[in-house]
């Protein structure tokens, strides 16, 4: 670039020469004009000379700045990298160090969800790690445990820190914790979330007696006699599962097939129905069978020991399982539509969808013949975990049915983002309808709505005639209940 000014400002010089020569050679002037032509030629010259010299400077000055600049993003992207691998080493410091602590740490976001956990508090849950981070914090520790977090999280995420003691929920007893809430990041205004640290109290610890049980950790938990919930788990898993360890005994029940699969059939109640032959599949436990116990009885000592998606993955596996058996033996048999229910921990696992694809690739039966239920109280908490489910199992063909509709309250707002292809009105309005004004009404609004946006309607808890013709003369598409059908075995 100097170069280029350079022999610019000369080459002008020498056609600036040129001309003065040509016109002293051409033209007869005195010598003054000469004079004068010279003048102006040398200014000329001068000028050029000036704003080349000038335009070198420039040109030296902003390169010397970008080699500076240069020499500063070098020596910042070093700082960078090594604060990068210090942050690293500090985080993995930080982690061994978390995890070697006997207190339990879990830090949760504004979303309430798990972003954190160390490994005293994964042996607390008695869950695995991708079971525990991004997950929300009711389907880790429960609702008790939750709404207990919940109501002084506030304070935390206001960037104050929370002390208190209390009582919370485990295996099957009443612990005794010390809980302090910590806002990060510390001093700010609104902080993104905050830390659940706690601690089991030693002084109710070393209360309890010699040869007390102790939890997965090693520490002595608090069993309190007064817990009608402890009371119930405790007459239900001896009597449904009949021994010391009911988390292994269910787990032998999945992994030894020892639970039943049970249909009830769904009715059409207009002869044109699109789907003439369907069931909503159930589940009861060998043992319910055996000591004729009611039905369901061994969900609560599922949900306890975070059982519930594992059981939910039983069901599917092996409904898919007996229809492919049935169709190899009767291939004229065609598979009606089958409703299967899931809980809350099933519909935030991430990994379910593609579990489901790779079941029905494997068993080789239509997707559009599997239809998932969704209560209403789980599809509002889990609003979110319930949209990532359908938009991964819609396109497989996948159906899906909002459950208990009206249960918590009559809201056509989820239904703006989510095509359900049924809604199940809650059975308790149905029952009341014909006593009920208000929930005839309910009931009759609901259908109307249905149709308009393009989403068939079941009544369930259907009992008697007079409920079925009501419920034909209001428009509900399927019926379900004991009046239609009772549960049987799917085999």
């Amino acid at each position: 670039m100097r170069n280029l000014y350079k022999y610019m400002g000369m080459a002008l010089a020498l056609i600036l020469g040129l001309m003065l020569i040509s016109t002293i050679y051409f033209t007869l002037f005195d010598l003054q004009w000469l004079a004068f032509l010279a003048g102006v030629l040398f200014a000329a010259v001068s000028a050029m000379t000036s704003q080349t010299a000038k335009a070198q400077w420039l040109v030296a000055r902003r390169t010397r700045q970008l080699e500076r600049n240069k020499e500063q993003l070098a020596l910042e992207i070093t700082r960078r990298e090594l604060a990068a691998a210090e942050f690293a080493a500090a985080e993995a410091g930080f982690r061994l160090v978390g995890d070697a602590l006997p207190a339990m740490i879990a830090c949760v976001d504004r979303e309430e969800r798990c972003s954190y956990h160390n490994r005293a508090f994964g042996l607390w849950c008695g869950r695995s790690s991708d079971r525990i981070d991004n997950l929300p914090l009711r389907d880790v520790v429960g609702n008790a445990i939750y709404e207990d977090v919940k109501s002084r999280g506030a304070e935390a995420l206001a960037g104050k820190e929370v002390r208190y003691d209390t009582e919370w929920p485990h295996h099957g007893s009443n612990e005794s914790v010390a809980v302090t809430l910590l806002p990060y990041p510390p001093g700010a205004a609104e902080p993104a979330g905050f830390y659940v640290v706690m601690a089991k109290a030693g002084a109710a610890a070393a209360a309890q007696p010699a040869g007390a049980p102790a939890d997965s950790v090693g520490n002595v938990v608090i069993v309190s006699q007064e817990s009608g919930e402890t009371v119930y788990l405790e007459s239900m898993t001896e009597q449904l599962i009949g021994g010391s360890d009911p988390r292994d005994r269910l787990v032998q029940a999945l992994q030894e097939d020892q639970f039943i699969l049970f249909a009830q059939k769904i009715k059409p109640l207009a002869a044109n129905a699109p789907d003439p032959h369907c069931f909503e599949v159930l589940l009861r436990m060998q043992e319910e069978e055996d000591h004729m116990l009611p039905p369901g009885g061994f969900f609560p000592v599922a949900e306890r020991y975070n059982l519930m998606g594992e059981i939910d993955r039983w069901v599917v596996r092996n409904l898919l399982k007996r229809c492919a058996g049935k169709k190899r033996d009767d291939p004229a048999w065609r598979m009606p539509l089958y409703c299967v229910n899931l809980c809350g921990a099933t519909l935030c696992d991430i990994g379910f969808p593609r579990y489901v694809e790779s079941e029905l690739e494997r068993y080789a039966v239509p997707a559009g013949n599997l239809c998932f239920e969704i209560a209403e109280p789980d599809l509002l908490d889990h609003y979110r975990d319930v949209h990532a489910l359908m938009r991964a199992l819609r396109p497989l063909g996948c159906r899906f049915t909002a459950d208990a509709f009206g249960s918590v309250k009559v809201s056509f707002a989820p239904f703006r983002e989510l095509k359900f292809d049924f809604v199940k009105i809650d059975g308790i309005i149905i029952q009341n309808m014909l006593r009920e004004q208000s929930d005839l009404a309910k009931t009759r609004a609901i259908a109307l709505a249905c149709r308009k946006i393009g989403v068939r309607t079941i009544a369930e808890f259907v009992e008697t005639e007079e409920t079925l013709a009501r419920l034909r003369d209001i428009g509900i598409d399927y019926a379900q209940g004991f009046g239609i059908g009772k549960p049987e075995p799917l085999a």
